[in-house]
């Protein structure tokens, strides 16, 4: 054992590829891999049980101020598509149109800021809820972040000729969402003194998250890989991805009341909803899993991955014979993925084992031998 969290990177699941041109791309060959990772997929979804290794090759660029140029995002993206084929998956690598995780908030005034280096930002708007307005979004084509969302992933569908798989933006839970607009200490406080209020900001938050995504969604068309941002996704697959980061400053209880029934109603627009939290939020599992319709959680699960990781054990007994799938993200060589995934794995359990590898051949040898660990 004996790894930790490397503080010094400025991305623990990225990996170094290089820029490559949309008129160099070989679109018809990414596209054959990309089918056969669906087919791979899909097959995985249809079983109660098993394994699937989704190899990410992240283009850590992108999510930083790489992002800020659609021309420069897609060409950093395109990088890590063409490297992802020197790897074996059971998902492709897809493209985003990422322009970090203020999107929703941003229709109710929030401002991004650029810092050089870094992913793009927005400060809460407001101290406290005494402060803030009754909640108008703004039509989406007069926000900024928005528009240019939408007019980044018109250029990508134009530039790959439609033929690649394509998530939504990072849309965020609306408990994350909600920081953009007021301070999060203030939001924490609001649960016990205003709550009523509280929920109906969330509700209105929750309402932009679905119309935006129904629109991107209508643009993107069957290029659609789902469930989106930083989960395993598919052009065969379903559900909406929300990360949910804030819940771990709720209890449990405040999570049900509060944050639940958004979540589900946001899923049940999309086929199914699925949850992320960073950190170690094992505590609140058995309230994530009363989710309508839960299809998959992700998380951590190595000190590599994050310095609050996840206990195998607590969610290998809390998910094995429900359905839902446990994704896991793993940083670290071979030895350490397959170590946590021996620990994660019993009969009956949906284990999709995210994987960081650097190195192909290594790659290969531990696509193998995850595979092995359910044969």
């Amino acid at each position: 054992m004996g790894k930790t969290y490397n503080y010094n990177l400025r991305d623990a699941m990225a990996m170094p590829v290089d820029q490559v041109e949309p008129a160099d791309f070989d679109v018809g060959r990414y596209e054959d891999y990309a089918a056969a990772c669906d087919g791979r997929f899909a097959e995985f979804m249809g079983k109660k049980e098993g394994i699937a290794v989704w190899q990410r090759v992240r283009a850590g660029e992108v999510f930083r101020d790489g992002c800020r140029d659609m021309k420069e995002s897609l060409r950093w993206q395109l990088g890590g598509l063409e490297k992802s084929l020197l790897f074996q998956s059971d998902a492709p690598t897809y493209l985003e149109p990422w322009y970090g995780i203020g999107t929703t908030a941003s229709a109710f005034g929030a401002v991004y800021e650029w810092a050089a280096g870094q992913a793009p930002a927005v400060r809460a708007l407001y101290p406290s809820l005494a402060e803030l307005p009754e909640l108008v979004a703004s039509r989406f084509e007069d926000v900024p972040i928005m528009r240019y969302t939408l007019e980044t992933i018109d250029y990508f569908l134009e530039m790959t000729k439609g033929r690649l798989p394509m998530s939504w933006c990072d849309i965020q839970d609306p408990i994350n969402v909600v920081g953009g607009l007021v301070d999060i200490g203030q939001l924490l406080m609001a649960l016990y003194e205003e709550p009523d209020r509280v929920k109906r900001i969330l509700n209105q938050l929750g309402d932009v998250i679905i119309d935006f995504t129904e629109l991107q969604s209508r643009i993107i068309g069957p290029a659609l890989a789902r469930p989106g941002h930083g989960f395993a996704s598919s052009r065969r697959g379903t559900g909406i991805g929300l990360s949910t980061d804030n819940v771990i400053m709720l209890s449990p209880p405040m999570y049900e009341e509060f944050c639940l029934p958004i979540s589900a109603r946001i899923g049940e627009r999309f086929g199914g909803t699925v949850f992320h939290s960073c950190g170690d939020w094992g505590r609140w599992i058995e309230s994530v899993k009363k989710l309508p319709n839960l299809l998959l959680v992700d998380g951590a699960f190595s000190p590599e991955t994050d310095p609050g990781y996840n206990k195998c054990e607590e969610f290998r007994d809390a998910l094995a014979g429900t359905g839902i799938v446990l994704h896991a993200r793993i940083v670290g060589d071979a030895e350490e993925v397959l170590s946590r995934a021996r620990r994660l794995w019993k009969p009956g359990m949906k284990l999709i084992v995210g994987t960081h590898v650097q190195d192909p051949v290594e790659q290969h040898r531990l696509y193998h031998g995850l595979h092995e660990l359910c044969a």
